[in-house]
């Protein structure tokens, strides 16, 4: 077995919580085409004790969100089949009616939050990426070519009319 290579800073890859490495085989045996026992295991080997229970949570429900969702359009649950497209009328379908109230009524999200579900997306495909078998995910990361929202430019915040007299006189006085 080879030597654990040590990082900046002298620490070991496998003590670092954010890499955190466990074995992928730890759940179900068989190699499985379900997005949900995928979802699962990056849960349970990524996520859960790495990050803080609330993040766990947020990166949960986004995660099965998506699952839902998909499940509801396609009628089926295969990781094989998820590809870009899906992820953009997903991202779409966040943007124009995500929010579901208590009430059953639907709102936009924000982009910023519509944004954060994709970062979620990707972080799943990606370590599906390096923990599945080669040629489950033929499209690689679906999330990856999908674009962001733009974000809303941020509100201008000019100074008051008092605030840009003081200015002004700061400025011209002699030195």
């Amino acid at each position: 077995m080879s030597t654990p290579r040590p990082v900046p800073g002298g620490q070991d890859r496998r003590k670092i919580t954010s890499r955190k490495i466990v074995d992928v085989n730890r759940g179900p045996g068989d190699v499985d085409d379900s997005l949900a026992v995928w979802i699962h295991r990056y849960l349970d080997l990524a996520v859960r004790g790495v990050r803080s229970d609330e993040v766990t949570r947020k990166i949960t429900r986004h995660l099965e969100r998506f699952a839902d969702w998909f499940t509801a359009g396609l009628g089926h649950v295969r990781v094989s089949a998820v590809t870009p497209r899906e992820v953009a009328a997903w991202r779409d379908h966040l943007a124009a009616e995500g929010n579901r109230g208590r009430d059953g009524t639907t709102t936009p999200m924000a982009p910023a939050t519509v944004n954060n579900h994709l970062a979620h997306l990707s972080a799943l495909f990606s370590w599906i990426i390096a923990h599945a078998p080669a040629g489950l995910l033929r499209h690689r990361d679906p999330a990856k070519k999908v674009g962001l929202l733009r974000l809303p430019a941020p509100p201008v915040r000019a100074l008051s009319g008092p605030q840009l007299r003081t200015v002004k006189n700061v400025a011209t006085r002699p030195s």
